[in-house]
Parts: C-alpha cells; structure tokens; sequence
C-alpha cells in the first residue's frame, strides 16, 4: 500500500469514528478541571521571604504579595517566634591548647641567625640572599 493510501484510510478511519454520536458527545463535553487551594498548611515570613508548607510547599521572596496572609493573635504575628525554643548551651569548655611557642624550642643557632638574617628559616637552615638565591646559615654555634 502506498503512503497516500494509508493516509486516505487514516482519514476514513477518523471520520467513520467521530460520526458515531457517543464519541462525538465525548469529545465535545471535556472534563472540568478542580484547582485545589494553595496554601492549606501555615505560613512563615521572616527577612528572606515567605515560605509556605503543608501538601505543597511555596516560597515567596521578600516584596512579593502572599497568597493568603499569616494568622494573626491580638495583632501579632503567630509566626513571629518559634514554638521550640533551644537555649544556648552553657556548658561548653574549649578544650585547653597549651602548645609551646616555637620561640622557645629555638637553639643558640637559630636565635643567632634570625638576628642576623631577616629571611632566616629555621626549619631549613637557610636565609635568603639578593644575587644568589638561598645560603645556608653558618653560625658560632653550629
């Protein structure tokens, strides 16, 4: 069958079935569709906007008109606080850190070249020169 063919036997096809009356009367009454509301569960504002929970959860940023207003006791905002309040822990103690400054650790050395070389590393031994590169430190003591 040519592709003509199959497309005159689509067309027939589709025309035999939307003459028949219970079809026709279908495709005619379509059905209604049921927007539930939006906001069911409740509401908090605070600085970084609007959010909204419940079965669908919303977020709106601060400016925007809320979809339906937060409830409201004696003219305050029931979200305004929390309902669980966790106090700031009290009991807490840094633990002490009583490590002993390097300073004191350093040998005769080591306090010998700092004092004569601004760039001396103690950890390497060596200082930095201007024309040639690092130099190791040789001092009285070492």
């Amino acid at each position: 069958m040519s592709v003509f063919g199959k497309i005159a036997l689509g067309w027939a096809l589709c025309l035999a079935l939307l003459a028949s009356p219970d079809l026709a009367n279908a495709a005619s009454n379509s059905p209604t569709i049921v927007i539930p509301q939006r906001n069911s569960g409740p509401t908090v504002c605070d600085a970084r906007g609007c959010f909204g929970f419940g079965p669908q959860q919303w977020y709106r940023p601060p400016g925007y008109a809320i979809p339906n207003p937060p409830p409201q006791l004696n003219n305050r905002n029931r979200f305004e606080r929390p309902r669980v309040y966790i106090p700031p822990r009290n009991n807490y103690v840094p633990p002490k850190t009583n490590y002993p400054a390097p300073v004191n650790n350093r040998t005769r050395h080591q306090i010998w070249c700092s004092e004569r070389y601004r760039t001396y590393n103690p950890g390497t031994n060596l200082y930095t020169t201007l024309h040639h590169g690092f130099q190791a430190c040789r001092s009285p003591y070492y």
